[in-house]
């Protein structure tokens, strides 16, 4: 897939690549996209950019066009359009994501094991770093607090899940990413500071007592990990007590009939998760 028929060449170039608009965002004509070989750097790819607070920001460049406007959607919306109004986000990433997924099969092929893993990460990844961003500009503190193995952790996820201990093991590094939460910095804040235990219990007090509208399923997504994480330790195995959480991921059975598809389905809705809260940020 290159361009969609949506898309709209301007008939200008920007070091030698075409330029778009496109019909399909709400925005107010100050939103653009340059698609092709970069004149300087030589690399292929697609970027969106969106003129906000009078500076020129970019996302990209990305493998496709689509990947590349859903992340000017997550993240770098005008403020004064339509664009960044989180109602309209969450009606319009579904149908992002959808040809994101469309763009990556037809690039990679659908039964790619990597493939199916890998693009669900990067979005979990990117939300990530989105939301940590976008939480210090709200608030005045990072969400997280950067670890040296943090890349040791996301290259344990792009490998293919194909047994029960597979896994277990990415269940442990994706609840491990999430689980450093700057939680000092968010206990000095919260008023039952020693009463609440574990880093998604403090986060979820703190948006009680200074964002108290927060939409409930961005933590109810991350506290199923966290509970996952801590009945699939080795110890602590049980069956019953996986399935009643795996089912709050649409999974109906443990073991799993597709090892694979189970991972993918987790990380893809903790994704959604974080990019909702980066939403609701940005709405406040």
């Amino acid at each position: 897939m290159g361009i969609p028929d949506s898309a709209i060449d301007t008939g200008k170039r920007i070091f030698g690549m075409k330029t778009y608009i496109d019909n399909l965002i709400p925005n107010c004509d100050r939103c653009f996209a340059i698609s092709g070989l970069h004149g300087k750097t030589k690399e292929r790819g697609h970027y969106f950019f969106c003129a906000k607070s009078k500076k020129l920001e970019r996302v990209g460049p990305y493998k496709t066009y689509h990947e590349a406007l859903r992340y000017l959607v997550l993240t770098k919306g005008c403020d004064t359009c339509s664009l960044n109004k989180f109602k309209l986000k969450k009606a319009y990433l579904p149908f992002l994501n959808d040809k994101v997924r469309e763009e990556m099969q037809s690039i990679y092929g659908s039964g790619q094991e990597v493939t199916i893993t890998l693009s669900p990460l990067r979005y979990f990844v990117e939300a990530r770093n989105h939301l940590d961003v976008n939480f210090k500009s709200r608030f005045g503190i990072r969400l997280f607090q950067a670890m040296a193995d943090d890349s040791v952790a996301v290259v344990d996820l792009i490998e293919p899940c194909k047994n029960q201990r597979d896994f277990s093991l990415k269940v442990q590094a994706l609840a491990g990413i999430i689980d450093r939460i700057n939680e000092k910095e968010l206990r000095e804040k919260i008023s039952r500071k020693e009463s609440i235990k574990g880093s998604i219990n403090v986060l979820e007090q703190f948006l009680k007592e200074y964002a108290p509208n927060y939409p409930r399923h961005i933590i109810s997504n991350l506290k199923n990990l966290m509970s996952l994480r801590n009945k699939m330790y080795p110890a602590h195995v049980n069956a019953a007590e996986i399935i009643t959480i795996l089912r709050n991921f649409g999974i109906a059975k443990y073991p799993l009939d597709d090892w694979e598809k189970g991972i993918t389905k987790i990380i893809q809705l903790c994704g959604n998760s974080l990019a909702d809260f980066v939403g609701f940020l940005q709405s406040c």
